[in-house]
């Protein structure tokens, strides 16, 4: 991106963070910025806090607000961004930024001033003067067409997957789609897989390949210095339950399990015997998941699962006994991680857009062990989610953005597991799965 074009968005971007800061105040009660005193951000913290659990202090917050003078204007950080955006109720700073953006008007061209003449021209001059102004007039609007059509903004790049759909193992071929075929500098440009792996990838060729292992629908999402822009596709669909070994640490690869050791009736399960045989080591921490992806019409916010799970029994590198239940959308997907008590700090929520971390959020009532069996029923309803363990509630949550039809299941053990009874139906349709 040329100097230019960054001096653009940096403009376009402080306009937004102060109708941001605007809209925050009014929501307050207290719109004039400018008469704010020390209590009124000491105030606003707390506020931000109790909605959005992201702690700004009120000095933080007086440089956002332009209280405090700096050389340079004050540029928050993506999470304390995202928190003013979520405090007017907005799902992150990215949908704030989009929909504002769109309302932000042009400031209107400047008019030409009248040529002051000390005599007055005749008819002829005046003839003359008018083509003058038009030809200058043209000129600056075909230069001003012209640089305004080179100028790529974040929305203007898609991320696109030539061949998004498959089965595991698949090689996914990525590249970007800019506006107009403007040039930029694509090496700015990363890609987060959204499959586990740590390491993103620059598109520094015209095209990116990356090896996806597993069965799922994945959303990996593209980054421009640092800011996430778009998202895509990547849909490796199974032929009914499927089943995928890994070892802690070992990102390199993961080992199939041949489906017939699948019991394929009333339980849902593999012996340590067939894993070791497929190459596992069972001394190391390993997962094992089972996935069974397809496409539906069951609505994925609109539906009652119920399954009965068991977790793996203590063993050597097993010690927490964790499963993840996840449900895959069209667009998102919801994930529900249950784990003995004891080390629910390691525990995760995912409903759509809302996420919730067992290392900074309060999720014990998700400190269940499993590894006697436990009856599980998940039932989404209009957006609202609710989570059974034994016919007790230990969830009660809802999302904004619905995820679409449902596009699989997978449910993933620490060590070996099992499930049975799974049901899984639309609440309208009364579609199974």
């Amino acid at each position: 991106m040329n100097e230019e074009s960054l001096q653009a968005e940096n403009i376009l971007f402080f306009r937004n963070l102060d109708s941001c800061c605007q809209k925050i105040a009014e929501q307050t009660g207290n719109q004039d910025i400018a008469s704010w005193k020390n209590s009124d951000y000491v105030k606003l913290s707390g506020l931000l806090y109790r909605k959005t659990k992201v702690h700004l202090g009120e000095n933080t917050l007086k440089r956002i607000f332009g209280k405090v003078k700096t050389s340079n204007r004050y540029y928050p950080q993506k999470a304390t961004r995202d928190a003013l955006a979520q405090f007017i109720d907005f799902r992150d700073w990215q949908e704030f930024e989009r929909i504002n953006s769109l309302t932000i008007e042009k400031a209107p061209a400047p008019r030409p001033q009248p040529l002051e003449v000390p005599i007055q021209p005749s008819t002829k001059a005046k003839h003359t003067l008018k083509v003058i102004l038009f030809a200058i007039v043209l000129l600056l609007g075909i230069s001003l067409w012209v640089y305004l059509k080179s100028l790529v903004g974040d929305r203007d790049i898609q991320l696109l997957c030539l061949n998004p759909n498959g089965i595991s193992p698949h090689s996914a071929l990525f590249k970007l789609s800019v506006k107009n075929n403007a040039k930029i500098k694509r090496s700015e440009y990363l890609i987060d897989f959204a499959d586990g792996s740590s390491v993103k990838k620059s598109f520094s060729a015209d095209l990116v390949n990356h090896y996806y292992e597993a069965p799922g629908r994945y959303f990996p999402v593209l980054f421009h210095h640092q800011k996430p822009i778009d998202t895509g596709r990547v849909y490796l669909q199974t032929k009914g339950w499927d089943l995928i070994a890994a070892v802690e640490h070992d990102t390199t690869r993961v080992y199939p399990v041949n489906s017939t050791v699948l019991q394929n009736q009333k339980k849902v399960s593999v012996s340590t015997a067939a894993l070791i045989q497929s190459g596992v080591d069972t001394t190391k921490t390993f997962f094992v998941s089972f996935a069974n992806i397809k496409p539906t019409t069951i609505s994925a916010d609109n539906f009652e699962l119920n399954v009965f799970i068991q977790t793996s029994p203590s063993r050597p590198g097993v010690r927490c006994s964790q499963t993840d239940l996840i449900v895959y959308g069209e667009n998102n997907f919801h994930s529900i991680n249950l784990i003995k008590p004891e080390c629910v700090v390691w525990s995760n929520l995912k409903f759509s857009e809302k996420q919730l971390d067992g290392t900074k959020d309060d999720l014990r009532p998700q400190g269940q062990d499993l590894r006697s069996g436990k009856h599980v029923k998940l039932r989404i309803e209009n957006q609202n989610a609710h989570l059974f363990v034994d016919n007790r509630e230990i969830i009660n949550t809802s999302y904004k953005i619905p995820i679409g039809k449902l596009m699989g299941v997978k449910i993933r053990f620490a060590g070996v597991g099992s499930f049975e009874d799974f049901q899984l139906n639309d609440l309208k349709t009364k579609e199974s799965f």
